[in-house]
């Protein structure tokens, strides 16, 4: 029985592996058919951050932000290989990381109780947290960052319909692309639009909250971070 369970198992993996070389490929014909600019720019912002913060000695988040950059890595590639709904549950780490990256800057204690499973600050909170944070000061400021905030929120709430599987529409076995083991025009257009908003919005938010260290970055890696934001 072991044997006949190892055969399989290698005939498995070399089916699945063609058919995400496949779809791979399919993806790498839309990619130059389209650019790569769009889509492959964001997987650097975080990345960028990280870099950015250490240059001016701000390491604290370097956990957090190394994770973020694995989240927008993840969805970026996974994508290329169909798998869809789990491109969009790392967006939704992603979304729920970069809050808890804000009030983590502040927070040294919470932060080391956090990383050893000993603190939990739940998404509502964090919402409420940077909404009433003073380097948001003046009704403008506090309007504008209000409506981001709801507004990646609400890419939360959707991206969480894929972890929980809220209904089939949800399901990657009800793609079009898994019935047809095909590349998806369709698919693969309605996950760059919320993978571009999604790490677009993000970024705007760290610009905005990292303002004052923004300032003091160096040139290359600041010009990189605020050429989509601005």
């Amino acid at each position: 029985m072991k044997e006949i369970i190892e055969s399989n198992a290698q005939e498995d993996y070399t089916k699945y592996d063609c058919h995400f070389k496949s779809f791979s490929d399919k993806t790498l014909d839309k990619y130059k058919e389209v650019g790569f600019y769009e889509c492959y720019l964001r997987t650097l912002y975080f990345k960028n951050w990280k870099e950015g913060l250490n240059s001016i000695t701000e390491d604290n988040l370097n956990h957090l932000l190394d994770e973020l950059h694995q989240d927008v890595n993840s969805s970026y590639y996974l994508s290329s290989i169909g798998l869809y709904r789990t491109s969009n549950m790392h967006l939704r780490s992603l979304i729920e990381l970069s809050l808890q990256s804000i009030y983590f800057y502040q927070h040294p204690v919470e932060l080391e109780k956090w990383e050893s499973g000993k603190f939990v600050i739940k998404h509502d909170k964090l919402k409420d947290y940077i909404k009433e944070h003073p380097r948001f000061s003046g009704r403008e400021t506090q309007n504008k960052i209000s409506l981001l905030v709801e507004q990646i929120s609400s890419k939360w709430k959707f991206f969480s319909k894929h972890i929980h599987a809220e209904s089939l529409q949800y399901f990657q076995t009800q793609k079009e692309s898994e019935f047809n083991q095909e590349f998806s025009d369709a698919e693969f257009g309605k996950w760059k639009k919320h993978y571009l908003e999604t790490v677009d919005k993000i970024n705007t938010l760290f610009t905005l909250f990292f303002s004052d260290e923004l300032k003091r970055f160096p040139f290359n890696i600041k010009s990189l971070i605020k050429i989509e934001s601005e």
